[in-house]
């Protein structure tokens, strides 16, 4: 097992999504606060995050279903947060042993 931040997850943090108007300006994720999360579906975690008093929907995909629960643990803990800060939260991942490691 290995502890890496969340930053250092592939794809971490996600882009936010969704569709409204051409005024409409979609938040870095210095600027997006975590709002809600939904029930991780397999390896993905969907949340929202609120930036000038709309809604965004995050959805990240997870390499595993073990990341992506943890991942959503960080996630339901830390609403009202702004999205860039949980990338210092921790997680522990699986490390692949290399040909010469495994027996």
């Amino acid at each position: 097992m290995k502890t890496v931040p969340l930053r250092e997850l592939r794809g971490w943090p996600p882009e936010p999504g969704g569709a409204y108007d051409s005024y409409s300006h979609f938040p870095s994720s210095d600027e997006a606060v975590v709002a809600a999360i939904f029930p991780v579906v397999e390896n993905q975690v969907i949340f929202t995050c609120e930036f000038e008093r709309r809604r965004h929907s995050y959805r990240y995909f997870a390499p595993t279903e073990k990341i992506a629960t943890q991942v959503h643990d960080v996630v339901s803990k830390n609403l009202g947060k702004i999205l860039s800060e949980l990338g210092d939260y921790y997680i522990e991942i699986e490390v692949a042993k290399s040909a010469d490691q495994s027996e």
